[in-house]
């Protein structure tokens, strides 16, 4: 077990999610040329685990197997995930001048969760807490990388990621009835936590200074206590928020399922959307408070600034 998993063993597997999002954020704002690499090889392991666990799950859930629609979706998940790969080797390829092999400690962990898993539930959730602790490494790549074949790569892959929960809960579901709540053992957890987590630095790391910052509005033009959606090269989606007489920016779009949080309910520093209730602090982008139904995730927050009454949102990326 990593010095890492030690400092959080008192975390839920729910919670392991801003673990991961606060650390590759980090990890991604130093802008330095290794953190970018280890970012990229974390992301290979995260895959590898994923893609073993779904094979074994392919070959050895009957109850997975007797549903064509569902063990057609995992096969469909398995070449997504394979597809996403091959493309993210090709971006390590490019940077270090070799192409990675299969990740061996992936496969380690892989047998150990098979051993450790309590039944085949508790095995398929430590499989979707993996590929949810990818897809919130990739969002934060997304917002914090300046490269940008890697942040082509890793948009294409949240892309799919509504897929990959709807169908991971469905794979979880031929075992227990409330798929969506159902979290796996602590033992299969720290086993996914330490894959996901086996390429971070053992010395604090600082955050650079943006790559740009864009002038986005006028300050007058946003009162306090107000909102105020903003697109960037017609991609970037940010909510500006003036609270408390300081302006925040945060990403306008919802982790959870996508709803505008410009249409949502501001309270101080915190920002509910209205779709399902899910909360965020708008300085951090911290989950204060949990959706109806599903996870959110951390929301991506920027730095902003006031020069000649005129608002800057700073960017980690071109």
């Amino acid at each position: 077990m990593s010095y890492i998993i030690t400092r959080v063993t008192e975390t839920k597997p729910s919670d392991f999610t801003a673990v991961i999002w606060n650390g590759f954020a980090t990890l991604l704002k130093s802008r330095e040329e290794k953190a970018l690499i280890d970012y990229a090889h974390s992301l290979l392991a995260m895959l590898d685990f994923s893609i073993y666990c779904l094979m074994r799950v392919s070959s050895d859930s009957k109850e997975v197997a007797e549903d064509p629609y569902i063990y057609d979706a995992l096969g469909r998940v398995l070449t997504h995930l394979t597809r996403h790969r091959r493309y993210l080797l090709n971006v390590i390829e490019r940077k270090t001048g070799e192409r990675p092999r299969l990740v061996k400690e992936a496969y380690e962990a892989y047998e150990e969760s098979v051993k450790s898993s309590r039944d085949m539930a508790d095995f398929i959730a430590g499989a979707r807490l993996c590929l949810r602790m990818l897809i919130t490494a990739v969002r934060a790549g997304v917002y914090y990388s300046n490269d940008k074949q890697l942040r082509d790569v890793l948009i294409a892959m949240l892309e799919r990621s509504p897929d990959y929960d709807l169908y991971m809960d469905e794979f979880l579901g031929r075992y227990v009835g409330e798929p969506d709540v159902y979290e796996p053992s602590m033992d299969v957890a720290n086993i996914v936590l330490d894959i996901c987590m086996r390429n971070f630095p053992h010395e604090p790391v600082e955050a650079a200074e943006p790559v740009k910052w864009i002038d986005v509005c006028g300050d007058g033009e946003l009162p306090d206590k107000s909102l105020k959606s903003i697109i960037i090269d017609g991609v970037t989606e940010i909510l500006l928020v003036k609270t408390e007489g300081r302006v925040y920016a945060v990403e306008n779009i919802c982790s959870h399922e996508g709803g505008l949080l410009c249409d949502g309910i501001l309270e101080s520093y915190s920002i509910s959307c209205i779709d399902h209730l899910a909360k965020f602090d708008v300085r951090t982008g911290k989950v204060l408070a949990q959706p109806h139904h599903g996870l959110a995730k951390p929301q991506a927050t920027f730095p902003t600034k006031i020069e000649d009454g005129r608002i800057l949102v700073g960017l980690y990326h071109e």
